[in-house]
């Protein structure tokens, strides 16, 4: 047993943390493994205790005002080899080469996936990534549940339902771009004899003249007609909402004549054209009425025939044989209906509506229906109105499942016949009486035109095309035309048509739409289409069209055009070029851009970092761009500008910058950013533009060229002044290039050494300028860091005064982040020599004043105590003959104060009132009844006098400690996970308990023999000045001698203390 307590008590000799203490609170479990012995005294007064070793009583006053008085005597602090404590403390390794390691495969697999999943996409986004941002990017996870043969089955050729379909999709998407653009702030009016609920029914009754019959019923509704004047344009879609509805109900009660009169009289109201910018939204409110109409009319005559629609349409094996008699006769009386209807507007629009019903009736020539009506909208005077007409009538040829689509044809040459009425006499009064512009009243037929020749791009062939692209140039003003076939025909056909087309707008004056519209319109279709732009012989399209845009005065339209064709000319031009047509740009917008010049300048812009071709070198070291972004109106629009050059610019180009005149040319784009910041920019704003400046001065690098990168962080730092994480970036990368010089140079000499001196002034001038004081804090203790690691002793000897000073500015609620940070400070402290012109330790003297302020202010003692206890083993390692590490080149305390008894004295009289300060802690604890705060701080001085203390040279400490241990287990309020953490042994009672009791046991066993005896036990209670009776030592020894030999082990010791 005694052997095996030596061998414990060897391997343990080291250790840094020991609890030196013998005592313990009652309730300690007896040697017999009998319920515990409660020796503690009944009715203990305030502020005393027993101890279950002594059998007396203390006082915590006395204690501690005892123990206060001994501080004095701190003394000297133990000597300490580093060396052998690390070797001693250093865990054992054994080394597997032959081994790999588990992970190994797993983060190879993983790396590689993640390198073949890596696809470069080229896009304008910010140079960080917001992770939100990526949220909202790639395919949509629903997409996931996609079956796989619907992905990956083979195409299947649409049949005549998907056309269908895909026509109703395309309408949709029609309509609403219509709804969305031609609008109107004019009253407006209605007229119906259905919105206030409609008259009576005309009484069924037998009359043999059925002609007259069905007349005299729709007839009966005229009389009743009401007009609703005063309409805005919101009160007119309801009305036209409430004669949706009112048809919907006279259909569910079998009213049918009624809900033809309700369509008819709606497709009267498209004879109404005025207001005109109003027209195409009226069409298709009205349309939506119509083949609502035609629908139930279908549905109706396919339930009398028994016939079983598949979505909503006829079978694929439907023949009109199959349809009953009774189901034929009610579609034809439909039909005689919808023929007895006197106006021929509403006639053309009924019966188109109803068009689909054709079906069920035999011998039906789908194709001469269309045609006839074609032939019949002929008759319709008003241009406007007719081109609309022939439009729904494509509409629904497009939808019927007809192989002949000749009627396509036939209604676009009809639509040609007509066409000049557009430029009439009477069409030009009308817009006088109406104020109307004619380029305002020609751009109401866009949609009727785009669809109408989207229609024919879809069925027509290609000689077919070419002829109606033929017939065009015979119009008198074709421009109009021009405008659909360029935006509907498909683009292989387009590109080969547009170098004629662009010979004959630039030669041929025009009264109708504007030449520059149309020029917009081919410079978007050949800038949408780059891949195959060269079948537009671009070499001698440049030569057309540049000329014409560069005659130009109006900015308007010129950036309107310069808009539209700058995708393609930088494509086709040489970079030469493109200075060329920037400076053009330049010139025709001088001074200044207005503010509706913005979005065809941005457009510009994207287009110019987009290309493929582009050169950022030539881009950005010529005074073109810049006299582009100078043009921009003042305000975002112009940092909007710059944001998207710098952005694409950060992710196109990976390479480092060492262009001066590059590099500079972007400080200047990024100080725009900067400049548009003011009192009311919000955070993220800040973000953004702080990342890209970041972004930005990280990719700069001039080599070992170190002069020109301190004089560009320079010009970085004057460029943003307002925004703290670029200027804290430029003190970490100030920090990284003297660190590289030194890495580079080895040892400095005069002419690196005035480098770096410069580099930590930059630094200790620019932290300042940050607000938050952490921050600042942290910036200037790692300059102060950088600076010694440079042999700058005057420059981190200031950086350390601007930490220290900064400790009053703390946030109270960051307290950890504060104990942390000092910590760091304080173990910098500790190579930092002192300065000749100052006190000896003048920092840490300065640092513990400001922390005293601080946490009195703040009510944050606790924070007081941690940073003493720190200090007190910085005072401990100041001590040492050889500190535990050094700054190279760099002649800390330790050399500056070889063989100075003085400073050695001094630092073991500052241990002393730090001592003396905390023991006071101590006691104020024990008045306010913070038993648990007391016990902490306790177990912390215990460790710091193991730590740090000579305990041997100094019985007065070893009695302090004993001392300490014995009040931190009062009250039970001492953290047992603490005293693991900080002293977990190596023995089995130790892991246990998690206590550390070697010291303990050692102030006890006074020979070292592994063994207390009684008269060890009796000079151990005198020597911490507490005596034990006879009586008292003789129980003592007989609760712990477990095996009866009249001595105490330390297994016994443990067991007794825990």
């Amino acid at each position: 047993m005694e052997e095996t307590c030596l061998a414990e008590e060897d391997n343990r000799r080291q250790r840094e943390a020991l609890v030196a203490n013998g005592c313990a609170p009652s309730s300690a479990p007896d040697v017999d493994g009998r319920e515990p012995v409660d020796v503690r005294r009944e009715h203990e007064p305030d502020g005393q205790f027993t101890c279950v070793v002594c059998q007396s009583v203390f006082s915590t006053h006395r204690l501690l005002q005892r123990h206060r008085e001994r501080a004095n005597h701190f003394g000297i602090a133990k000597r300490r080899n580093y060396r052998e404590e690390e070797v001693a403390y250093r865990s054992l390794r054994t080394p597997n080469d032959n081994l790999s390691h588990p992970l190994q495969n797993v983060i190879s697999r993983e790396t590689n996936a993640k390198v073949k999943s890596i696809v470069p996409r080229k896009k304008i986004s910010s140079a960080y990534s917001d992770p939100l941002s990526q949220a909202l990017e790639g395919s949509d996870p629903l997409n996931q549940f996609v079956s796989k043969d619907e992905i990956e089955g083979p195409d299947i050729p649409a049949t005549n339902v998907n056309q269908k379909s895909a026509a109703a999709q395309e309408w949709l998407n029609h309509r609403t771009t219509i709804l969305s653009k031609f609008t109107t702030s004019e009253k407006l009016s209605i007229k119906s004899s259905f919105l206030q609920g409609g008259e009576k029914l005309v009484v069924k009754q037998e009359i043999n003249n059925k002609i007259k019959h069905r007349l005299q019923q729709l007839d009966e509704f005229e009389e009743h007609v009401s007009e609703h004047r005063g309409l805005s344009r919101d009160d007119y879609v309801s009305r036209i909402t409430q004669i949706s509805q009112e048809l919907h109900q006279a259909w569910a009660l079998d009213q049918r004549v009624k809900a033809l009169k309700i369509v008819i009289q709606c497709s009267k109201l498209l004879l109404e054209t005025h207001p005109f910018a109003f027209y195409p939204s009226k069409f298709a409110l009205i349309t939506d009425i119509l083949d609502k109409f035609g629908r139930m009319v279908f549905e109706r005559i396919a339930e009398k025939g028994e016939i079983r629609l598949v979505d909503h349409q006829l079978p694929k094996y439907f023949k009109p044989e199959h349809v009953s008699e009774s189901a034929r006769e009610t579609c034809r009386n439909w039909m005689y209906k919808i023929a007895s209807v006197r106006e021929l507007l509403p006639r053309i629009y009924v019966e188109m509506a109803v068009l689909e019903s054709y079906s069920f009736l035999e011998n039906t020539d789908f194709s001469a229906t269309l045609i006839r009506l074609s032939r019949a909208i002929r008759g319709v005077g008003n241009p406007l109105v007719a081109a609309y007409a022939r439009a729904y009538l494509m509409r629904v040829g497009r939808e019927i499942r007809l192989q002949d689509r000749s009627f396509v044809v036939e209604n676009v040459r009809d639509l040609y016949l007509s066409y000049n009425q557009l430029y009439s006499n009477s069409v030009r009064s009308e817009l006088t009486i109406f104020r109307t512009d004619l380029a305002d009243y020609l751009s109401l037929f866009s949609p009727a035109y785009d669809w109408i020749f989207q229609t024919l791009a879809h069925t027509g062939q290609y000689d077919e095309l070419d002829s109606i692209w033929r017939q065009s140039f015979n119009q008198a003003e074709p421009g109009l035309l021009w405008l659909s076939l360029l935006s509907q025909f498909p683009s292989d056909f387009v590109l080969s048509k547009c170098l004629e087309l662009a010979l004959h707008i630039t030669t041929t004056p025009s009264t109708g739409v504007p030449s520059q519209q149309l020029m917009v319109l081919m410079g978007q279709v050949l800038s949408r289409n780059l891949a195959s732009s060269c079948d537009s012989n671009p070499g001698k399209m440049l030569n057309v069209v540049w000329p014409y845009f560069s005659r130009k005065e109006d900015a308007d339209s010129y950036l309107q055009c310069m808009d539209a064709w700058m995708p393609y000319l930088l494509r086709h031009w040489r970079v030469k070029e493109m200075h060329r047509i920037i400076n053009d740009i330049v010139q025709h917008c001088r001074p200044k851009a207005q503010a509706h010049h913005v979005t065809n300048l941005t457009s510009i812009i994207h287009a110019l970092v987009r290309t493929e071709q582009v050169d950022y070198q030539s881009l950005f070291t010529t005074d073109s761009l810049m006299g582009l972004l100078d043009i921009y109106p003042e305000g975002h629009s112009r940092a909007e500008a710059a944001k998207i050059l710098l952005q694409q610019f950060l992710i196109d180009h990976d390479r480092a910058l060492n262009h001066p005149l590059m590099v500079d040319h972007l400080l200047s784009i990024a100080r725009i950013l900067h400049d548009t910041l003011n009192a009311t920019s919000v955070e993220d704003e800040k973000r953004q533009i702080s990342e890209i400046a970041v972004a930005l001065i990280d990719r700069v690098d001039f080599g070992r060229d170190f002069q020109q990168m301190l004089s560009f962080y320079a010009d970085a730092r004057a460029a943003f002044t307002n925004l703290d994480p670029v200027l804290a970036h430029l003190v970490q990368a100030i920090n990284r290039l003297s660190s590289r010089t030194r890495q580079l140079i080895q040892e400095h000499n005069e002419r690196t050494g005035h480098f770096v001196r410069a580099c930590g002034a930059f630094a200790y001038i620019t932290i300042p300028a940050i607000t938050c004081p952490m921050v600042r804090f942290r910036l200037y203790l790692l300059s102060s860091q950088v600076a010694l690691a440079n042999e700058c002793l005057g420059q981190a000897d200031a950086c350390l005064e601007g930490a220290i000073s900064l400790v009053t500015e703390f946030s109270p609620a960051e307290e950890q982040w504060i104990g942390s940070n000092l910590s760091n400070l304080l173990s910098t402290l500790l190579v930092q020599p002192d300065t000749p012109d100052q006190n000896r330790l003048h920092h840490l003297r300065r640092l513990l004043r400001n922390v005293r302020t601080f946490s009195i202010n703040h009510a944050l003692h606790r924070l007081r105590s941690t940073i003493y206890v720190q200090a007190i083993r910085l005072l401990s390692a100041y001590t040492q003959p050889d500190y535990i590490y050094h700054v190279p080149d760099v002649e800390s305390n330790d050399r500056l104060y070889l063989g100075d008894e003085d400073f050695r004295l001094e630092a073991a009289d500052y241990c002393s009132q730090l001592l003396t300060e905390l023991l006071n802690d101590l006691n104020q604890l024990g008045n306010e009844n913070q038993y648990g705060k007391q016990a902490s701080l306790c177990l912390d001085l215990f460790s710091l006098l193991i730590e740090a203390a000579d305990l041997k040279g100094e019985p007065s400490l070893r009695q302090l400690a004993a001392k300490l241990f014995l009040l931190a287990r009062k009250h039970n309020q001492w953290d047992a996970d603490y005293a693991s953490d900080d002293n977990a042994g190596g023995s089995n009672a130790d892991e246990e308990a998690g206590l550390d009791l070697v010291a303990a046991f050692r102030v006890f066993d006074r020979d070292k023999n592994g063994f207390i005896t009684k008269d060890e036990l009796r000079l151990a209670m005198e020597l911490i000045d507490e005596s034990m009776t006879e009586e008292g030592l003789n129980e003592l020894i007989k609760m712990a001698d477990v095996d009866k030999d009249g001595r105490i082990n330390y297994e016994e010791f443990a067991k007794m203390l825990l």
